[in-house]
């Protein structure tokens, strides 16, 4: 689950209003650590496996299956 991932520190949802009028919502993620570059990774299979449920939801959100439209990182 990604709320207990251990390199997980928290999730909220952040709202802003467009120009348009329409809210913009966010899934951010705040993770303890930055993703690795390719020749660092050393197989690093929790990292890959918060990549895998980011991209899930991330897909879901782009198809409209969520209450925002897209997921962020951030790094603590």
């Amino acid at each position: 689950m990604l709320i207990t991932h251990p390199y997980v520190e928290g999730v909220h949802l952040e709202e802003a209003r467009l120009a348009d009028g329409t809210i913009d919502r966010v899934l951010v993620v705040k993770s303890k650590k930055k993703k690795p570059d390719f020749l660092s990774a050393h197989n690093d299979n929790d990292m890959d496996d918060l990549v895998s449920q980011l991209r899930s939801l991330d897909n879901l959100a782009k198809y409209g299956f969520a209450d925002f439209k897209r997921v962020e990182i951030r790094e603590t």
